[in-house]
């Protein structure tokens, strides 16, 4: 199967990103392209979904199977093809953008990123949307091309990692599975050996792990999603402060209101006059 769809140029010129060719290839053995530096003026994505295939990479062979994918900065030099035995199943597409992403930062400085992602992590149904939507373009449609290039773009930060990169995608899941039941029961006394321990990790390793996957620190999150919860309680309760306070985990109303007004620059109590309806 060869889907493919050339998007026409947006009439509203201002989107921070915008496919502009995007297709889905399966049983297509002759799949195979050579550009020249130079020849394509946007980024160049593929994510292999099943089936195996190859990219050339300042003159090495990269084999690409599922869960593997490329990302090709603009004005690259491009190498790749399915494998004629195995052909793979490949969803791709060539889009602009003017957002800072760090894979689309990767891609620019090494002129090739090749990374592996987790297929199961909800991209499929984003591209098939977009093929919807392509297969009967409408000028309205859009902000819709251009949000659900976004969700794919974010979806692959979250799920993807170089192809020799230092965590695996198995540990940025048990990562990101101990920091949801830590937001869900924020209110609990967590310590960071507490927390190491929930994620089977020794402190040390935890708090390099977690900084890396997360981008903060445990206590710091920890902190975000105490305090996240306690502006819910403030604008849609008639708890008081101290309540609040032990109801999200702190357990000194007066470190609360200090936490509180160094993130908010202001106390709980003006935040909730200000925001409360």
């Amino acid at each position: 199967m060869n889907k493919q769809w050339v998007l026409p140029a947006p009439a509203y010129k201002h989107y921070v990103c915008y496919p502009e060719f995007i297709g889905h290839y399966t049983d297509f053995p002759q799949h195979a392209e050579r550009r020249s530096e130079g020849l394509l003026n946007s980024y160049n994505l593929h994510l292999v979904f099943g089936g195996e295939g190859y990219v050339f990479q300042e003159g090495e062979r990269i084999p690409m199977g599922r869960g593997k994918g490329f990302l090709f900065p603009k004005g690259a030099y491009q190498q790749y093809g399915s494998d004629p035995l195995q052909p793979w199943e490949v969803r791709w597409m060539h889009f602009g953008t003017s957002i800072s992403l760090p894979l689309l930062e990767e891609a620019d400085q090494s002129r090739g990123y090749f990374f592996t992602f987790d297929p199961d992590a909800g991209l499929i149904p984003v591209f098939e949307e977009m093929y919807r939507l392509s297969a009967s373009f409408e000028t309205s449609s859009e902000p819709r091309f251009s949000a659900l290039l976004y969700e794919i773009l974010v979806t692959l930060l979250q799920n993807s990692e170089p192809l020799h990169g230092s965590v695996p995608l198995e540990i940025r899941h048990s990562i990101r599975r101990t920091a949801d039941l830590i937001r869900l029961e924020c209110e609990r006394p967590w310590t960071l050996e507490t927390m190491s321990r929930l994620a089977g990790y020794s402190s040390y390793h935890f708090l390099r792990l977690f900084r890396t996957v997360m981008g903060k620190t445990p206590n710091r999150y920890l902190t975000d999603c105490r305090l996240a919860r306690a502006k819910l309680l403030l604008v849609s309760t008639a708890l008081s402060v101290s309540q609040i306070a032990l109801e999200t985990g702190f357990r000194q109303s007066s470190y609360f209101i200090k936490v509180f007004k160094q993130t908010e620059g202001m106390p709980p109590s003006q935040y909730r006059r200000a925001f409360s309806s």
